[in-house]
């Protein structure tokens, strides 16, 4: 119990305070009776000294030495019955202890000092018993919390129940992961991580304290205690309470200490699940791009609840980063951080992260209508370089991407984003077999349909061999200017590519070319 708890809630309520005002928040341990001329001798920190003064000093320079001892030894005050040995205090004990901050009280003589050790002491049993019936409600909540609630809102939730003061579970970067008020500002609490991770890191803030307290002038209006929820020596998380006017007693400090561990327990058993399911997920892309992936309907379920479907539009892509084989520690980290920003930047795309890393490798399908633009401005600051394959549908087509980004290893450069179609027009020229194959299948193909027959092939054909000359491709072919214009447009369309444009003129020209001489040998 505090002094000024004392004063207002027991006999001492008679006692006038003539000295040490500023300190009545010290806390009283015992209450002694002492009156014996070595009086230092018999007392111990935190306890309230009660005395007639009967071997008290008189002497000015003996007084203030005396009140510098009991000042030292750590006493929670000192009360002097008067007026029967000692009128009052000496001016120079008042004085000496007003220096020290030793709280001097007069007491009328007619209260006798067993009342008092009475009262107090009752009272300070009291408020023991209820800090352990506190202590048991807090510890039976807080343990229940951690068996029963499946989420850190839970145990906010329990927290505050236990306390009675609002608690707020947030990341290392503020993100609100769970309160126990109705409309925590996130925005406010991410501002407060990047006031303390102004000055110095979250780890260094909290140090090797459980708790560390804020008070109302950090911005947020109330006090504020806080905990560090640590992972493997990392600042994971932080736990909050709040408080408008009641200051933090040492219950809510052990409270605070043991939802930290409960939240620990529980970001610990979720980072294992995350990594269980990323592993899944890693073997199950791995399985696709190996051409290993059996497509029996559980495996297709199962994919399916990956977020991958059979049916839809994909181009595998691959980062590979620039470090060397077999990876450091520093290249391990190196790794995972570029998957986890690889993984957010495709959820933040509304995109299922379907990720599979080996090596200094990380492959990840991207649906067809997403642009790999759109990934690589966001991981090109992490270093690598991306390999795009060609569009893809179903199993057979995952293992085909796979060999398109594996044909343009040789040509990645770090920083910098190569497309399949990069290395295909190259290789065709320089005679690969499969690769004129591939040019023929992008360049041609496309513009074949069994139902309109070959119209879109002739035209590109003819406007290859004009030197795409609108009026003498027209005249030829024997159609109007306008309808050749129309099949121009379907032509760009098709392929994706501009007939303005020298390069993809080039590019046809020689796909057109190698159709002829395909058309001819057979």
């Amino acid at each position: 119990m505090k002094l000024d708890a004392a004063i207002q809630h027991t006999v001492l309520r008679e006692a006038t305070v003539v000295a040490g005002a500023d300190a009545m928040a010290r806390e009283i341990t015992w209450v002694h009776i002492v009156d014996h001329p070595e009086i230092t001798n018999w007392l111990k920190p935190g306890e309230l000294l009660l005395t007639t003064g009967y071997n008290w000093p008189v002497a000015d320079d003996e007084c203030r030495e005396m009140v510098r001892r009991l000042s030292d030894i750590g006493l929670a005050g000192v009360v002097l019955a008067v007026p029967h040995f000692r009128e009052h205090f000496t001016q120079a004990a008042i004085d000496e202890a007003n220096r020290c901050n030793l709280p001097l009280l007069e007491l009328p003589w007619e209260i006798q000092f067993s009342e008092i050790m009475h009262d107090v002491l009752a009272r300070i049993i009291n408020i023991q018993a209820e800090i352990i019936r506190r202590s048991d409600l807090i510890h039976r909540t807080l343990t229940e919390a951690a068996l029963e609630v499946n989420n850190l809102q839970g145990l906010a939730k329990a927290l505050h129940a236990a306390l009675d003061k609002p608690a707020t579970v947030v990341s290392s970067d503020g993100t609100v992961l769970g309160s126990s008020l109705a409309a925590a500002s996130e925005d406010q609490e991410r501002a407060l991580i990047r006031r303390i991770i102004a000055q110095q890191s979250l780890a260094a803030f909290f140090g090797a304290n459980t708790a560390v307290t804020l008070d109302a002038g950090h911005g947020w209006g109330c006090a504020r205690l806080g905990g560090a929820i640590r992972l493997r020596g990392e600042v994971a998380a932080v736990i909050w309470l709040d408080s408008d006017s009641d200051p933090f007693e040492e219950l809510d400090a052990r409270a605070l200490e043991h939802a930290l561990v409960i939240a620990a327990l529980h970001l610990s058993y979720q980072r294992q699940l995350s990594d269980q399911e990323t592993r899944l997920g890693y073997a199950f892309v791995a399985g696709l791009l190996e051409g290993k992936f059996s497509a029996t309907p559980s495996a297709i379920e199962r994919a399916q609840a990956s977020g991958w479907s059979e049916n839809r539009a994909y181009r595998v892509c691959l980062v590979l980063l620039n470090g060397p084989i077999p990876l450091s520690i520093e290249g391990f980290n190196r790794r995972s951080k570029m998957t986890d920003r690889l993984a957010v930047t495709m959820q933040g795309l509304d995109v299922a992260p379907l990720i599979s890393v080996s090596l200094n490798q990380i492959s990840f399908l991207l649906p067809a209508e997403v642009a790999p633009e759109a990934v690589w401005k966001v991981i090109r600051t992490e270093g690598g370089a991306l390999a795009v394959s060609r569009v893809h549908r179903g199993v057979t087509g995952m293992a085909q991407g796979a060999e398109d980004v594996s044909a343009l290893l040789g040509l990645l450069r770090p920083g910098k984003l190569h497309d399949f179609d990069e290395v295909l027009f190259p290789r065709a020229l320089m005679g690969d077999a499969d690769a004129r194959r591939l040019l023929l299948e992008r360049m041609i193909e496309p513009l074949e349909h069994p139902k309109r027959g070959n119209a879109l092939t002739e035209t590109a054909l003819c406007l290859a061999g004009e030197g795409f000359q609108l009026l003498n491709t027209a005249k030829t072919l024997d159609i109007h200017i306008s309808t050749l214009r129309y099949r121009v447009e379907r032509i760009e369309h098709l392929l994706g590519i501009s007939l303005d444009n020298p390069q993809d003129r080039f590019k046809l020209q020689v796909a057109a070319q190698l159709y002829r001489l395909v058309s001819e040998a057979f």
